[in-house]
């Protein structure tokens, strides 16, 4: 055993060496040591000082938000409602464009004609895509019809949002991606740049993202009952549980939840969690999992 170990000390001594290039370093640093110098921190100080850089980070960050935040509420407050606006009166770039089509093999084929205005685009490293800092973008949830009197008002008012976006670039040339969301479901963000959803489908919604739904609502308790007698069964049970999973996407941490099941009887779903509990993502997927496998059988017993 000792023999073994001693093997096993030399391995890994060589494996580390090799690894983590110590030697190399060591030769390096001896042939160049005259353009090294040894100095001493003070962690104190070290600490401090990167405490200090993240908050300038922060505090640019936050008056961009504060600067849009504060804009936008005025700008919807001076907003004058239009009853006859119609898709000419609005221009603005429709970011889904060139991505709304069929499949058909691998050839993408338009859907339909499009008034959206025609951008150009250039790499940005920084974004890691192709954007263009002249203009903003808006997405539409795909079940929403973008010819609404209510939608095209929208597009109307925070079309002005651009100069807003444009000056903190200008300001904080470190900011990313700056967007605004709307209870409409519109979605403007800046720079503009081709929307892309995932397999081809597109699904997002601003409204159902965790960012809007935390900022948007005040925390809750929620708890939902599911009856899963055997009436419910087939097609019922099923729209249930894709029921509960949209309810569960639209809590966030702040919110407390739980999930009961009954028919003769009523229990949790997830029998560990006995009271309420913090509607984060690993709660929420142990409901979903746990959702996901009910069965409807019995009879119900609403006293139960």
């Amino acid at each position: 055993m000792i023999h073994w170990a001693q093997r096993i000390e030399k391995e890994l001594e060589k494996v580390l060496q090799h690894v983590t290039g110590t030697e190399q370093m060591k030769s390096i640093y001896n042939e160049k040591k005259s353009q090294f110098e040894i100095k001493r921190n003070n962690p104190k100080d070290l600490v401090d000082r990167v405490a200090r850089d993240i908050s300038k980070l922060l505090n640019s960050k936050r008056k961009a938000l504060e600067k849009l935040a504060r804009e936008a509420e005025q700008l919807q407050k001076e907003h004058v409602w239009q009853d006859g606006v119609t898709e000419n009166d609005i221009s603005y770039y429709d970011s889904k464009a060139d991505s709304d089509y069929m499949e058909d093999g691998e050839e993408e084929i338009p859907t339909e004609i499009s008034s959206s205005l025609e951008l150009e685009f250039v790499p940005d490293p920084n974004f890691k895509n192709k954007v263009n800092y002249s203009s903003s973008a808006v997405q539409i949830p795909t079940d929403i019809y973008k010819g609404s009197p209510v939608i095209l008002n929208e597009l109307n008012w925070t079309q002005a949002l651009e100069r807003v976006f444009i000056e903190n670039r200008r300001e904080d040339s470190s900011l990313r991606w700056q967007v605004f969301g709307s209870a409409t479901g519109v979605t403007r963000y800046y720079p503009a740049t081709p929307w892309r959803a995932p397999n081809k489908i597109d699904l997002y919604d601003v409204r159902r993202r965790p960012w809007y739904i935390q900022g948007a609502s005040s925390p809750k308790d929620m708890v939902i009952i599911v009856d899963v007698s055997g009436s419910v069964s087939g097609l019922t049970l099923k729209l249930m549980k894709t029921s509960v999973v949209e309810m569960l996407d639209t809590l966030s941490d702040d919110d407390y939840v739980n999930v009961a099941r009954f028919n003769e009887k009523a229990d949790a779903v997830v029998p560990c969690f006995k009271t309420l509990v913090q509607a984060n993502v690993r709660n929420k997927k142990i409901f979903k999992e746990a959702v996901m496998h009910m069965q409807a059988k019995g009879t119900t017993d609403y006293k139960s």
